[in-house]
């Protein structure tokens, strides 16, 4: 059941010929005699995304079936149920002349079906190389960070100069050192203008928005899905997250991460 993680199994009755239809991956099979699933199973159309319920396989194995719509009537042991965990040997019912889903035969049906819509050697790729692409992105953004941080420093400098140099003043007042304040008190003034100054003339030069900018264009074209016919953006996950988050497998074209 390996090849199921990640997939949706759609199931109802083949429009038509009243078969049990199975559909996963956007292929279908149908099972069973014609006219052998009873009225009260809801059509599967795959196109619309229609049928009476779903299977749905995440990617440690465990399977959830769900009623598609509030009319349908799907029993799991025995009770009627919206949504539920379930396993190949639950002894699943659809509607209500309780038509008996074998599961076991459902399940070995949809692999077969993946077996054929998804070849192995054409759905496993490394990802091993996106490890340095996230790690030199993080960097440089850690990089602008800092860099505006220290810009940010320099910018309080200048005002701690300039509004420090009054609180010296009133200070010196209480003490009885106005002479010394006074003469003080120009050298500290410039000093604020200088460092002023010179936050305007590096804030003038900075680049943090040119260069990020720059470094997210990189990040998205680089940061993909390394299946030729996908290469769709990862998104803003770091790479051990991304690996979590979407379970080695692509999101868009479901192919699977491996790492070498």
């Amino acid at each position: 059941m390996a090849n199921l993680k990640g997939k949706t199994i759609l199931i109802g009755k083949e429009p038509g010929q009243g078969r049990l239809y199975v559909a996963v991956c956007g292929k279908v099979a149908a099972l069973g005699a014609p006219g052998s699933v009873p009225a009260s199973v809801s059509r599967c159309i795959p196109q619309q995304n229609v049928a009476h319920a779903q299977i749905e396989v995440d990617h440690q194995g465990n399977m959830t079936i769900t009623n598609l719509k509030p009319a349908n009537v799907t029993y799991v042991d025995g009770i009627e149920v919206m949504s539920k965990r379930i396993t190949p040997s639950s002894q699943v019912f659809l509607g209500r002349d309780r038509y008996n889903l074998d599961l076991n035969t459902l399940l070995a049906t949809a692999e077969k079906i993946v077996a054929v819509a998804e070849p192995a050697s054409a759905k496993e790729f490394n990802i091993s190389h996106l490890r340095q692409v996230w790690d030199d992105f993080h960097q440089k953004t850690i990089e602008r960070q800092k860099h505006q941080q220290k810009l940010g420093l320099i910018s309080s400098a200048g005002m701690l100069f300039t509004v420090g140099g009054g609180a010296l003043m009133a200070l010196g007042g209480k003490m009885g050192l106005d002479g010394f304040m006074q003469d003080l008190m120009p050298y500290l003034t410039a000093m604020g203008g200088i460092v002023f100054i010179l936050s305007f003339v590096l804030r003038s030069k900075d680049k943090s928005i040119e260069n990020t900018e720059k470094a997210t264009e990189e990040f998205q074209d680089h940061y993909v899905c390394p299946n030729p016919d996908c290469n769709k953006f990862l998104g803003n996950l770091s790479y051990k997250l991304m690996k979590k988050q979407y379970g080695m497998q692509c999101p868009f074209c479901k192919c699977k991460f491996i790492e070498k």
